[in-house]
């Protein structure tokens, strides 16, 4: 069975401490630790000699090691790299900056030999992996996690990308020094806070309320919207039940309501199904439509108690309904709405009859080909290039070899732009290198 990413940290840092308690408890049996002569031993081309003196100074941690501790993070053996890092991690502070400029050092030799990019042994077989590692280990102290979250306003997205995942190991830890940069001023600051705090799960709903809820009669401007904003879609993947009823709160706000229905399709929970289906019976029973992003909401939700209503706002007067209708029932696998499906395709509205195309694609029925092959004839209109483009995606998703005499056909015209022209023929050469009989 598989583990999660944050399972298997927990499971790393389990073994990493009690290695270093092994270790501990032998330095008290052995007396006090030679730290500079620990450092000088790293140097040593002895794997054992250096494992050891890694272990020693994780014993007695000193910033003067840090250089040569980081540069162990690519040693060839995965014990000396174990070592090097529980020490960088137990060093705090002043072992972030080389321990990131080892990171950047091996990501460029990655660059220069592809072929190389893991590390032999079990463990940190990246030094990325040995860099999260060390800073969420240094992150669970309180002074320690505002050096790690100072990294989010990094101009390097790769101090940036490694910080965010120790602050997400790290979790509701980390919450009261992440909060202010919620309020940022740069956005790629802001959703890099966003993406620690909805990783802190349940615990991260008071807090995010905040921002969606309490300051609503604070003065408005495009920063404070888009954090809120934002702050919706974090509250979608905290998955919990728990963050309801703050959406239920902030749909009222016209607003966030697009990106509170998104979020509430994201929970997947029991209650946030329960309230999608309540919402849908209600529009259908006022013949009213329902927002668009509400029935995005029921197919990213997989709710197949609504394709019923689905169904129903296929035939609406507002193409955007129909859209998220078609969409929605191709998310939910619902072959049975193919027949109602296809004649949309024809649709004089480029949106409807590209998100057809897309719904059909998910559904993968034969049925819709000949729909999908007269679509193919809309080239002829430059407007109409997603339509065409679409098809040919849910063509290739069909995967029928009968498709290819049509396709050759197609390709055999004059003047197809060359967008249509290299899609038709990677669709092509697909079919006839794994479509069905």
């Amino acid at each position: 069975m598989k583990l999660h990413q944050k399972q298997w940290f927990i499971v790393l840092v389990s073994f990493l401490i009690g290695i270093a308690v092994g270790w501990l408890i032998f330095g008290k049996a052995v007396g006090k630790v030679d730290t500079k002569a620990a450092i000088k031993r790293l140097k040593s081309s002895d794997p054992i000699q250096r494992t050891e003196a890694a272990w020693e100074l994780a014993l007695k941690p000193t910033s003067e090691a840090v250089d040569e501790l980081a540069n162990l993070l690519l040693d060839r053996e995965d014990s000396v790299r174990l070592a090097s890092a529980v020490a960088l991690s137990r060093i705090g502070e002043p072992a972030i900056s080389p321990t990131l400029r080892i990171v950047k050092k091996a990501t460029e030799e990655a660059l220069r030999t592809p072929q190389q990019v893991l590390l032999p042994g079990q463990f940190l077989k990246q030094p990325r992996d040995a860099a999260i590692f060390i800073l969420a280990h240094i992150a669970h102290s309180s002074e320690g996690a505002k050096k790690v979250a100072k990294l989010l306003e990094s101009e390097d997205p790769m101090e940036v990308s490694i910080a965010q995942q120790a602050l997400q190991q790290v979790g509701t830890f980390a919450l009261p020094v992440i909060l202010p940069y919620l309020e940022h001023k740069r956005r790629e600051v802001r959703f890099a806070a966003l993406s620690v705090v909805s990783a802190c799960g349940e615990q991260a709903i008071d807090a995010l309320r905040k921002f969606i809820v309490e300051n609503e009669k604070k003065q408005k401007t495009p920063l404070d919207q888009e954090t809120k904003q934002m702050a919706v879609y974090a509250l979608g993947n905290t998955k919990s039940d728990k963050a309801l009823p703050v959406l239920k709160e902030a749909i009222k706000d016209k607003m966030l309501e697009t990106a509170v229905w998104h979020a509430i399709g994201n929970l997947k929970t029991e209650g946030a199904k329960n309230f999608l289906l309540e919402q849908a019976k209600k529009f259908f029973k006022e013949g009213k439509n329902p927002p668009p992003a509400m029935i995005s909401a029921i197919g990213s939700s997989q709710l197949t108690e609504a394709i019923p209503y689905l169904r129903h706002w296929l035939r609406s007067s507002d193409a955007r309904v129909q859209e998220a209708s078609a969409l929605a029932l191709g998310m939910l696998r619902d072959k049975s709405s193919v027949p109602m499906l296809i004649p949309l395709l024809q649709s004089k509205d480029v949106g409807l009859a590209s998100t057809v195309a897309n719904a059909l694609t998910l559904l993968a029925d034969p049925r819709a080909l000949p729909e999908l092959y007269k679509a193919l004839e809309r080239v002829k209109n430059p407007t109409d290039l997603q339509v065409v483009l679409n098809s040919l995606v849910a063509i290739q998703s069909i995967n029928e070899r009968s498709s290819i005499p049509v396709l050759e056909k197609f390709l055999s015209k004059p003047n197809i732009p060359e967008i249509v022209r290299k899609q038709a023929k990677s669709v092509l050469d697909y079919l006839q290198q794994f479509g069905r009989f």
